[in-house]
């Protein structure tokens, strides 16, 4: 049983999470030199360290702003086709407020607590 995430052997960063990968992808970011770090790491002997001291990870928020602007833009679509004009002011003002209501949200990042990537 491989618990390393790479089974194949494989040449490239996506190899180098565990699988399934985490959702924040890597615990470190990785520092790109070449066109196969990962590769050269394994042949090092080096690519599976653990870091010394882990640092939070910035991440954003999900939000539902896009789904809801893709709806009235739909709206907007169907009403403009068929010269439905009440429909698609509407559609076009509910893509407006959206779009401002979600410029205005400053509650939009987190950050993954160290001992969240330790485990």
């Amino acid at each position: 049983m491989d618990v390393t995430g790479d089974p194949w052997g494989g040449r490239t960063l996506e190899w180098a999470t565990s699988s399934p990968a985490p959702f924040y992808n890597f615990a470190i970011t990785p520092h790109i030199k070449d066109i196969d770090p990962f590769w050269d790491e394994k042949e090092a002997g080096t690519a599976y360290q653990r870091p010394a001291k882990y640092e939070p990870i910035h991440m954003p928020k999900n939000t539902g702003a896009g789904i809801i602007i893709s709806a009235f833009s739909v709206v907007f679509g169907f009403a403009m086709i068929w010269h439905i004009w009440w429909m698609a002011i509407v559609g076009l003002i509910g893509m407006a407020v959206t779009y401002i209501a979600h410029t205005f949200n400053d509650d939009t990042d987190y950050y993954v607590t160290v001992e969240e990537i330790e485990k």
